[in-house]
């Protein structure tokens, strides 16, 4: 079976964490509506508000998308929830990753773009 997975930060293509996507199939680059990113310390989160970000798409299998669950600690750090994801062409569903803790001491991107 496989999964789309809407990746904002850390596992984009040029970071960090991309290599966990290395089996990943790159679908296009687009944009959730209705959330923030803010930076945590190297990486960013996102929570629900009013805002876009911006990141890439990935269709992935059950392996990768579980070994992405324990990368973002799903559960305890973030919670993966299925979100449109606007893209050039319409939009998909997607996974992506969202913040669990609190985010008022940190500091908001208003771009929604981590660089």
């Amino acid at each position: 079976m496989k999964f789309n997975v809407f990746v904002y930060g850390t596992l984009k293509k040029g970071y960090k964490l991309h290599f966990y996507l290395k089996n990943a199939k790159f679908i296009g680059y687009g944009y959730v509506n209705g959330y923030d990113m803010y930076i945590v310390d190297w990486y960013p989160a996102v929570v629900k508000g009013r805002g876009r970000v911006y990141g890439e798409v990935y269709e992935v299998c059950q392996e990768t998308l579980d070994i992405l669950d324990g990368v973002e600690e799903e559960g305890f750090l973030y919670k993966r929830i299925c979100e449109k994801v606007y893209m050039k062409k319409g939009f998909i569903k997607a996974y992506m990753y969202v913040y669990l803790k609190d985010v008022s001491q940190l500091k908001r991107v208003p771009t929604g773009i981590f660089k």
